[in-house]
């Protein structure tokens, strides 16, 4: 997929699902993604919040944001968005956890209007580009 193309789509997240974080419980957004060089290694998977505006660059993900490192976007290979994601936290002695909720099929009208593929189902909305 062509960078312009993920500029977009991040941009696009970060408008709609509003400001991610590394931890879950601080964060608007979640998803997990993997590259084409992870594949070939041990097929995991990444998760986190979608980057901030700020980290989206014209080639790739800045370094030391959400992310924690920088990603080219000719690397992503797999990126998921869930519909819904899991938070816990232990503050102050008190655990707390629960779920929060994302507009997948508002983020995935807006994407349809600036032409950025990918697959929405029930549990998630994807980009596969492998």
């Amino acid at each position: 997929m062509a960078p312009e193309i993920w500029k977009r789509f991040f941009e696009t997240c970060c408008e709609v699902l509003g400001v991610g974080s590394h931890v879950a419980m601080r964060s608007d957004n979640w998803c997990s993604w993997t590259t084409y060089d992870r594949l070939t290694l041990d097929a995991e998977y990444w998760s986190s919040g979608l980057p901030t505006a700020k980290e989206i660059g014209d080639i790739g993900i800045g370094d030391g944001g959400v992310w924690g490192q920088p990603f080219s976007y000719s690397q992503i290979a797999h990126l998921i968005v869930p519909r819904k994601f899991y938070w816990e936290s232990f503050e102050s002695g008190e655990f707390r956890d629960g779920f929060k909720e994302e507009p997948l099929e508002s983020l995935s009208k807006v994407l349809e209007t600036k032409d950025v593929p990918h697959r929405l189902t029930d549990l998630v909305l994807e980009i596969k580009c492998y």
